[in-house]
């Protein structure tokens, strides 16, 4: 019975995702189209400060709460969660005034001022995320996860009308301006989704306990993750920025390194994370029992096995369709032939990636989140710094990008493998020893 119903919620969740990543897909063909790649290179560096900006409240917090509300006694379940709002509310007291004040410098760094209005959108998102993260923490900590996947759908939705509304309206505005347009339909997007919580949660305003004690827990938990997490985001953005500068150095004028940035990481990218839609669900479901199973290591095989024969070839019949589609997609769906190289080089992407996103979780799962964050730290440097050397090569240009995350890909993998291996040698001496 529990299997089955892992697998009812884990068919759940992915129809949930499958529908918000086909609505995110479709918004950045519709914008692609629209717009063109060099304004969605634009789109695509404002969206790498803005992944920075709002790293402190989105990453660390909701597993902390979750995990608190799930051990909490059922009067002190609140707790947590107004403790957390409480601490989303400080951090955004300072993130928001010091994004508005610093936006200029930071369109600066990106070498492109055009990011500057897409920047003035992005501030708000700090509160309305921190908020979001805190609820969803508390939803999963109370069992009621498809809440928070009711919300995205919910916010994908409105972010698609109203982006399409508000591009017809204001076509004429800059390429700057232009580009905000998504960041302002997904702040609106976001409010939306987020009133939806809060009134299907319908959670009184009395509690048991010390909000300050809570708090100070939460932070104790949520650091290392934030930590680590901002990090690897803060370093994934800098690559992003560093994209057009190497490629003007290797003999493309402004607009053109622009809009390659563009078409790699707005139009290619998006579709090669599509496997993401059932390797989500599947680690929503399946980690918490390969936790439980850490000290029984047939059972952990097992499940191990079992995620690793259901993601996988998902991941390779994608790839596979993305290298046989490659031509239609550039053709037909981006207008832009071009891109039927950049879709069949980068379609093996398909496979790494979700072998990736599945040895993390695993790492995270059996308690090793800290050398998942290091693993991930150190390949992510690795991306930086090959990027840095090929992309500036004038027979590699963008292709240097590409080769740059295999590497880091394949990198990350063999290490995770590695210390998952070592992590099992040493369970069994203990277990030894035990005996």
């Amino acid at each position: 019975m529990m299997f089955s119903g892992a697998k009812k919620q884990t068919v759940i969740l992915t129809g949930v995702n499958a529908v918000v990543r086909a609505l995110g897909l479709a918004m950045r063909v519709m914008l692609s189209r629209l717009l063109g790649a060099e304004v969605m290179g634009v789109m695509e560096l404002a969206q790498s400060v803005h992944m920075v900006i709002i790293a402190p409240l989105t990453s660390g917090l909701p597993a902390a709460i979750s995990r608190m509300t799930a051990k909490a006694a059922t009067k002190e379940r609140l707790v947590p969660m107004y403790a957390g709002l409480r601490i989303a509310r400080s951090v955004s007291l300072v993130l928001i005034p010091l994004l508005w004040l610093l936006s200029p410098v930071f369109a600066g760094l990106t070498g492109d001022m055009r990011v500057l209005p897409s920047l003035w959108f992005s501030a708000p998102c700090v509160l309305i995320l921190g908020y979001s993260a805190v609820l969803n923490g508390y939803c999963y900590g109370t069992g009621q996860s498809l809440l928070p996947a009711a919300s995205e759908l919910m916010e994908q939705i409105v972010r698609f009308a109203l982006t399409f509304l508000m591009l017809r309206q204001l076509y004429s505005l800059t390429a700057g301006w232009l580009a905000a347009v998504p960041t302002a339909a997904t702040l609106i997007a976001e409010i939306i989704g987020l009133v939806l919580v809060m009134t299907s949660l319908h959670t009184k305003r009395s509690y048991h306990g010390e909000l300050r004690d809570a708090s100070n827990q939460i932070v104790k938990l949520a650091f290392p993750t934030t930590v680590s997490r901002l990090i690897q985001t803060l370093l994934r953005s800098l690559t992003a920025i560093l994209i057009p500068s190497r490629l003007q150095t290797s003999g493309l004028a402004a607009a053109e390194a622009t809009a390659r940035l563009g078409m790699l990481n707005g139009m290619v990218m998006p579709i090669l994370m599509l496997p993401g839609v059932f390797t989500s669900a599947l680690s929503m479901v399946s980690l918490p029992k390969i936790a439980k199973a850490e000290e029984h290591p047939s059972e952990l095989k097992r499940l191990l096995m079992l995620c690793a024969a259901a993601c996988l070839p998902t991941a390779a019949v994608c790839a596979g369709a993305i290298h046989v589609v490659a031509p239609f997609a550039a053709s037909r769906i981006y207008r832009l032939p071009e891109l039927t190289e950049l879709f069949r080089l980068c379609a093996p992407l398909t496979v790494l990636m979700a072998a990736g996103h599945m040895t993390g979780n695993v790492l995270s799962a059996l308690g090793l989140q800290n050398a998942s964050m290091g693993i991930s730290c150190i390949s992510s440097v690795l991306m930086l710094l090959l990027t840095w050397h090929w992309t500036a090569n004038p027979l590699m240009r963008i292709h240097g990008v590409v080769y740059a995350n295999y590497t880091a890909q394949l990198f990350s993998i063999l290490l995770s493998v590695l210390w998952l291996m070592r992590w099992r040698r040493n369970q069994f001496r203990s277990g030894d020893k035990c005996a």
